[in-house]
């Protein structure tokens, strides 16, 4: 089931719809029209939600599609009529998009180097600000004081409580913060909106968080 999904440049998880609609036995052009063109605006909610096309390999015009993203692709099964292949269906891409989020996380936990982590973040996050701010942001420094809390909050940490962690719960926050200098810097290389940074940023951090453990577990 793992060979449906994709990854984008932001290695997000998308699934294509024409695969889709190949494993629920149904035509992609009805899928189109009665399910993701009708209820545009629901698939919106929940992330970008744009019309590609791709050329036939047999030649002729260019058919349309669309990249779902995880939630995007549960919402089309609900909106589905609930066979036993839309219901199967659902269960293999849960369990293939666990697996993939876990190798996503432990990808990003491998390129981690523990020594420089918190001058790598830090330094990071000066990128961020300095293009947050030629973008045109007029409070781009308030990303200094965001990341870290950002980071505490997803591992439980209260504020002034970094000083009294034990040296397990000091290798999860050596961990999340060199998983999010890697997001910044790949977000500034991919010329990605500011914005759109830091939610990469908490997407790959939440992720590694699940892989982990929440603060006090065993690394």
């Amino acid at each position: 089931m793992q060979d449906i999904i994709m990854l984008d440049q932001k290695q997000i998880p998308l699934v294509d719809s024409r695969l889709m609609a190949s494993r629920l036995d149904v035509r992609h052009r009805d899928m189109m029209r009665d399910v993701m063109d009708k209820y545009a605006a629901d698939f919106e909610e929940f992330g970008s939600f744009a019309r590609h096309l791709a050329k036939p390999e047999g030649g002729g015009r260019p058919q349309p599609y669309y990249l779902l993203n995880e939630d995007q692709s549960y919402l089309m099964l609900t909106y589905i009529k609930n066979t036993p292949r839309a219901r199967n269906l659902k269960k293999k891409l849960v369990a293939a998009f666990k697996k993939v989020r876990a190798q996503l996380a432990n990808r990003d936990i491998a390129r981690i180097d523990g020594k420089e982590v918190r001058k790598a973040e830090t330094d990071s996050i000066k990128l961020l600000v300095e293009y947050a701010s030629a973008a045109g942001s007029k409070s781009a420094e308030r990303y200094f004081g965001n990341v870290t809390r950002m980071t505490n909050s997803l591992l439980g940490i209260e504020s002034g409580q970094r000083d009294n962690l034990d040296a397990n719960q000091l290798k999860q926050v050596a961990i999340l913060e060199g998983v999010v200098d890697i997001a910044i810097r790949d977000g500034v290389k991919a010329e990605m909106p500011y914005k759109d940074i830091y939610q990469l940023a908490k997407e790959r951090a939440s992720h590694v968080v699940k892989a982990i453990g929440a603060i006090g577990g065993e690394l």
